[in-house]
Formats: C-alpha cells, structure tokens, sequence
C-alpha cells in the first residue's frame, strides 16, 4: 500500500472530567473501520490504561499543546487527524496553532467551546473540592444531556461516575476547570481544513454561536438533531457517519 493510501492515524482527545471512557464507543466505531485510534487519559484525568504518558504539570494552552506535541512524539504517530471532545477542542485547538507540523491538515471539534462562559462561574470554581463527585457529575449530565436521550441517562452517568472517580488531583482538577473556563476555540490561530460537529440543542454552545465561530475558520459544520452536549455518549454512530466520510475524502 502506498503511503498516501494508508489511513492517517487519529487522536481522540476528551474533554473536562473525562477520561479515555468516554469517546470508546466512536472509538470502536473508528476502529472498525481499519483506523488506528490513540485516546491517552489526559490530566487531571488519572493514567487507567497504563500507558507511558508525558510528564505534565502546566494547566496553560501551552502546557496542554506540549502534552498532546510528546504524546505523538513518543508514540511516533505520522501527522495523526486530531479529533476533540467539548474541552478537548480548546485542546485540539491550542496543538493546531502551536504546533500544526506535527498534525493532519483535517482537524474534528466535537461540541466545540466556541464562547467564553460568564466571568462570574470562575470564583465558584474552586466549590468543587467541597461538593461529591457524583453530585457534580448528576448535575453536570442532567444540564447537558437533551431531553430526548434522557433514557440513556444512568447508562452515561455510571461513565461519567468511572471517568471522574480517578484524577490526579483535586488542585489539578480545579486548575484544569480555571483553564477551560477561561477560553474558547476563538483564542486561537490555526490553518487547518477543520471540521464542527454540534448537538443543535447543546446548552453550552448555541448553533449561532458554533456556526459563527466555524465561520471564521472556513470550516465546516453540522449539527445533529435532538442532541446536546453530550453527543459523545448520546449519539456515537451519527459522530461516525459524519467523520468517516470527511476521513475518506
């Protein structure tokens, strides 16, 4: 096989009290398509797979760019289709800006950050080490999923309960929650063919407001009916219908 047929591999990249768990099933879905598929526990996530992970202690889009940067390095991916989940497109983001050389010209934002939430959400941010983890993963799913997935609520809450159960560390997680607090993907400056997938009821990021922001990359957007923010877990196969094709061209 030719190298320019071969299949570029892809980095998952997950989001804000997420780990590896919660993009396995379009991960499955990508795999089964012949695509080798890298989804390291990104901190403060904790390392549940065991792997050899880049040294990381600097909560900046610079300090995030460099992990993902070594993460390809070390694993010696071959210009690897970055796709990033909610948080993990500010991540996807900041690696397309600082170091494009190192990554495929197509880049996939899934739920894409694309405003800055209210200033006055950053000093209750620190609330965090004082409320349970369950509590904050109900609430978290209960805003974010769409009420037509609401039947898939106890299956995504007990991956969400697995993802957050293990992280690094409080502080870590509270500074990681101050970085995605604090940007959005309009901080950036890539030249990158990029790609903009969005529930059309995520509560998060309006479908105006995604439009727009995809707009100002030229890039391209859909959006999936009756899904929020969730799109992960709440419809992994339409993510896959939508990816694959773009893979492919």
């Amino acid at each position: 096989m030719k190298k320019s047929d071969q299949k570029p591999p892809i980095l998952l990249v997950h989001g804000f009290r997420g780990n590896h768990l919660g993009l396995a099933e379009f991960q499955k879905l990508l795999e089964a398509e012949g695509y080798q598929v890298f989804s390291p526990d990104i901190p403060p996530a904790f390392n549940t797979q065991n792997e050899t992970l880049p040294i990381f202690t600097n909560f900046t889009k610079d300090g995030y760019a460099d992990f993902i940067a070594n993460y390809i390095l070390d694993n010696h991916l071959d210009r690897p289709v970055l796709i990033g989940h909610s948080m993990g497109s500010i991540l996807v983001a900041a690696t397309a800006e600082k170091y494009s050389h190192l990554i495929h010209d197509k880049i996939f934002f899934l739920s894409p950050i694309a405003t800055h939430p209210p200033k006055f959400i950053l000093p209750l941010i620190p609330l965090m080490a004082l409320v349970p983890n369950k509590f904050v993963d109900y609430v978290c799913t209960e805003f974010l999923i769409a009420s037509v997935h609401r039947p898939k609520k106890r299956q995504i809450l007990s991956i969400t309960y697995e993802c957050s159960r293990r992280i690094t560390s409080v502080k870590d997680e509270i500074r990681a929650a101050f970085f995605s607090m604090s940007h959005s993907i309009s901080d950036f400056n890539f030249k990158k063919q990029a790609y903009f997938i969005a529930g059309n009821k995520d509560r998060m990021n309006s479908s105006r407001k995604v439009g727009e922001i995809a707009k100002n990359f030229h890039a391209e957007v859909s959006f999936i009916s009756g899904a929020g923010h969730l799109i992960n877990y709440e419809t992994p196969k339409k993510i896959a219908e939508l990816v694959l094709p773009k893979l492919q061209s």
